[in-house]
């Protein structure tokens, strides 16, 4: 990933160079302090950011991940929605 910085001197660059750079593996843009203000992705870089996020944030989570897995009960999605129409059934008659 490329970076840009912000300055007077990248002001008046053109859009089209940002995306031919975005399209080149994506370009990281920062203002003049370093701090990161955007990332211009193409649409496939932008799919592949969206699965390392995932697999990052299942990764941070893993404990709560494999609980939630481990738990077993509730009920199935049928007797939910059996449930759900009994309660408006029983709801339009008040």
């Amino acid at each position: 990933m490329k970076t840009l910085i912000l300055n007077p001197e990248t002001a008046n660059l053109s859009i089209d160079h940002l995306l031919k750079q975005a399209s080149e593996g994506g370009v990281e843009v920062r203002d003049v302090l370093g701090n990161i203000v955007a990332f211009v992705v193409s649409p496939t870089d932008r799919e592949a950011w969206t699965y390392a996020e995932a697999n990052f944030d299942l990764d941070q989570n893993l404990d709560q991940v494999r609980r939630a897995l481990g738990r077993r009960g509730g009920v199935t999605t049928a007797e939910l929605l059996a449930k759900a129409a009994l309660a408006a059934e029983q709801a339009s008659r008040q």
